[in-house]
């Protein structure tokens, strides 16, 4: 997917309710987003560490991949470390 020459990564500069404006290559753009894509793109850009947003540039799509992310993923690993750990705790006495 990224070696295709249309896409690029865009930095995220203001997100409104319908709309994003993004910036690439000194360019400034603003995306219109569907209600779907807009609660998708909030979601996205609410868990990010950075306001980078991969973009294709002919069709002006945002790329926003929300399955299980990262973070998400290593929460529930780690509910499931506190768990065991709790487990041990209380058989340990035994």
């Amino acid at each position: 997917m990224f070696f295709n020459k249309d896409l690029v990564l865009a930095s995220i500069k203001a997100v409104g309710e319908d709309h994003a404006i993004v910036q690439y290559q000194d360019k400034e753009v603003e995306v219109n987003l569907s209600p779907e894509e807009a609660k998708g793109f909030h979601q996205y850009v609410v868990h990010q560490e950075n306001m980078l947003v991969p973009m294709n540039i002919k069709t002006q799509k945002l790329f926003v991949d929300l399955e299980e992310s990262w973070y998400e993923q290593e929460l529930e690993e780690l509910e499931e470390l506190k768990g065991i750990s709790y487990q041990k705790e209380e058989g340990g006495d035994e």
